[in-house]
Formats: C-alpha cells, structure tokens, sequence
C-alpha cells in the first residue's frame, strides 16, 4: 500500500500549503494527500530532476475545491533505483511553496510486496446469515426418530424375547439413522 502524506491548504491564511512531514523516505509510491481547509484552490506539484528519474506523478496541476480531500499517488516502480530529491509544492502562481525532501531507499522495508487495502476494510460489514432450513424441517426427522424409538420399546414388552432383541434393535439403529440425517443434512 502506498504510503501517504497530509497536505493542508488554507489552514491558517489563504493559499496556504502546510505538508504534515518535511521529508519522506520510502521505498515505494506514495501518495499525497491535499486537504483544503479554505476556498478553492489550485495546486502545482514538481519533481526535481533526481526525483523525476524514479517518479511519476499521477497528475502535476490539481484543483481542490472548497472542504474536499484530493489525492495524488506518486509512481515509483518496483525496479527503482534509489536517489534524493524534493518535491515543490506551489500555490496561488507561486506565491506560496512548500518543499518536501523525498528519499527512495533501494529496499523494501517490510521485505514483501505491495497489498492494496481499501479504506472500506475499516467499515464494519453486514453479515446476513441464510438458513436453508426452518426449525420445524429438522424438528421432523427428530420427532420421527423419537416415536420410532417409543415403538419399538412397546413391541419389546409385547413380545418374546428373541423378537424384542430385534425390534430393539432395530429401533436403535432407526434412531441412529435418523441422528445422522438431521447432523449431516
């Protein structure tokens, strides 16, 4: 994920461009993020020629309207070499500037590649459980089973012993089968 880089305009004065950091080392693109406190305003951005060699920015004239948050990523491809330069911030026809030393260091700093995470990530997020079945469909096959059970203990007592070893054996594996389908269903 690209790092990032508040850039107030209009906080104090008009035409205004306060960056939050004075410099910035990275090892990827970055973005710079201009939130305007003020009226409308327009925004150059420059590259020294250093930076220019490994950067790229999205867009080098932008226009930040009235409370809105604009954000410019700044392209550093994978493949970079390292270098110093500075980025020159200029506003109303440059009569105020801003600069921001930038380094772009060779190596990764956590070692591993770009993840892009979007800013919903944070938002909590709806859950909608969906029940393929009701209560009363699996209540069935248990109550089936229960009666099952409840008649083969009364065919036992009604007949000899060697058919109520049967029966009762039959109506344990009734219950055991129906057990199976209500979990496994």
């Amino acid at each position: 994920m690209p790092e990032r880089l508040a850039v107030h305009l209009n906080r104090d004065q008009p035409r205004e461009v306060a960056p939050e950091a004075a410099r910035l080392e990275t090892d990827r693109s970055f973005v710079l993020a201009f939130e305007n406190h003020g009226g409308p305003l327009h925004v150059h951005l420059h590259l020294d020629d250093a930076l220019a060699k490994v950067a790229r920015p999205e867009q080098t004239q932008i226009y930040v309207d009235e409370g809105e948050t604009r954000r410019v990523e700044v392209v550093i491809p994978p493949d970079h070499a390292p270098t110093k330069g500075y980025v020159d911030l200029v506003t109303g026809y440059g009569a105020e500037e801003a600069r921001v030393n930038v380094t772009v260091t060779a190596e990764r700093k956590d070692g591993g590649p770009d993840v892009a995470v979007d800013e919903t990530l944070s938002e909590k997020q709806q859950v909608e459980v969906e029940s393929e079945s009701s209560a009363g469909e699996v209540a069935w096959p248990a109550v089936g089973a229960g009666v099952a059970v409840v008649v083969a203990a009364a065919l036992a007592l009604a007949v000899s012993d060697g058919v109520a070893v049967f029966v009762g054996a039959f109506g344990l594996l009734a219950g055991v089968a129906a057990a199976a389908y209500v979990l496994y269903a």
